[in-house]
């Protein structure tokens, strides 16, 4: 008799045979951005949507937006680590 699996890793093999893993990963940068950016960035910023490995952001300022493009590189590793997530490979500042 095998030992019972892990509900997570069951979850994980149902959405990545039926394609949906990457999304999930994706938008599980969401509810983590204030983890990954910061809680003062994330004051002046939001996440809005992903399509086609693009998160796009919304920005309260072009100030605020100028210097997250300068972060980009930072958020996009802090994204692949905290949120395990590798299909991101874009960030557009709105």
């Amino acid at each position: 008799m095998s030992s019972p699996e892990k509900i997570g890793s069951v979850l994980n093999s149902i959405l990545s045979d039926r394609g949906y893993l990457s999304r999930v990963r994706e938008y599980g940068v969401f509810p983590r951005w204030k983890e990954i950016v910061g809680e003062r960035i994330a004051a002046v910023s939001s996440c809005k949507e992903v399509e086609n490995g693009i998160l796009y952001v919304t920005v309260a300022s072009s100030v605020w937006r100028q210097e997250m493009t300068f972060l980009k590189r930072d958020i996009m590793k802090k994204i692949r680590e905290s949120a395990d997530c590798s299909t991101i490979k874009d960030i557009i500042f709105l």
